[in-house]
């Protein structure tokens, strides 16, 4: 007896049932079809992935470090409209005569920053987050530390890379070309190399576990925050879900909340929507 060979038993389904598999071919040409060709997501975190010191003292216990690591996420596939939007509304802020009181050579707001932004220009820049046109997804991750694997607490750098290689790795396939920018001031080019790797590690991990072919071409950039828009905005974003996290605070969220796409309590194993929130 001959053993029917994997072509052989695909010829077979494929006679039985042509319907669906023609449905199937076209649906994962649509779906190509409508992969962009160019986007770029910004990342910017709230909290720092600190949890030892170098001597070995438990920081958060101590009360010097925060018990969250909150990361965000924001793509665009048109990152100049993003700046240009951003920089037209600081501008704006500038300019208007009812704020003229607040800035001064030591705030000039030369890039909005949430944790030292004044309280009233916080609050314009997040209702014009929430407000703006801009086609923009934003995803967070959110870390309680202390119960991240030992090795993790221990090693800060790869908490962070593992951290936000969980928030990129399932949107790193949405276009043929991404750039993803962090913003982060790492002087060692080894840690910003580590980091990249972690990342495209996990992402083309990712990509075979779900018989997905990593096409994509990623490449990373490490820039200060004020540098762009995007990551001005995911700033924002970040310290809006850390202030929830960390003290109870919901001000802020409660504001851009319907702007967030998906929010992963990555140790609790817990995640939000639009459609079931925090």
């Amino acid at each position: 007896m001959v053993t029917p060979t994997r072509r052989t038993w695909l010829f077979l389904f494929v006679q039985k049932k042509p319907q669906w598999f023609c449905a199937k071919i076209q649906a994962t040409m649509v779906k190509r079809k409508h992969i962009a060709e160019k986007s770029y997501v910004f990342l910017d975190e709230s909290g720092k992935p600190e949890v030892f010191s170098r001597k070995g003292t438990n920081l958060v216990q101590a009360g010097t470090a925060s018990k969250h690591l909150v990361i965000s996420a924001v793509r665009t596939n048109d990152h100049l409209a993003v700046q240009q939007a951003v920089t037209e509304f600081r501008l704006k802020l500038l300019k208007d005569e009812s704020l003229v009181e607040t800035f001064s050579p030591a705030y000039s707001l030369n890039a909005f920053h949430a944790q030292t932004d004044y309280p009233v220009v916080r609050k314009l820049f997040f209702e014009w987050i929430r407000d703006c046109s801009l086609d923009l997804k934003i995803s967070v991750i959110v870390a309680e530390k202390p119960k991240a694997y030992l090795q993790l607490q221990r090693d800060s750098r790869r908490l962070y890379a593992t951290v936000a290689s969980q928030l990129l790795k399932r949107f790193l396939h949405t276009a043929e070309d991404i750039e993803v920018i962090f913003s982060r001031r790492d002087a060692s080019l080894k840690a910003r190399e580590r980091l990249n790797l972690v990342v495209d590690t996990l992402r083309i991990a990712y990509a075979k576990d779900h018989e997905m072919e990593p096409k994509t071409t990623v490449s990373y950039h490490h820039n200060p925050h004020y540098t762009h828009g995007g990551l001005q905005i995911a700033d924002y974003v970040a310290y809006a879900v850390f202030q929830v996290f960390e003290k109870d605070d919901w001000q802020w969220y409660e504001i851009i909340k319907d702007r967030i796409s998906y929010i992963q309590d990555i140790f609790n194993k817990k995640s939000y929507s639009r459609g079931s929130p925090l």
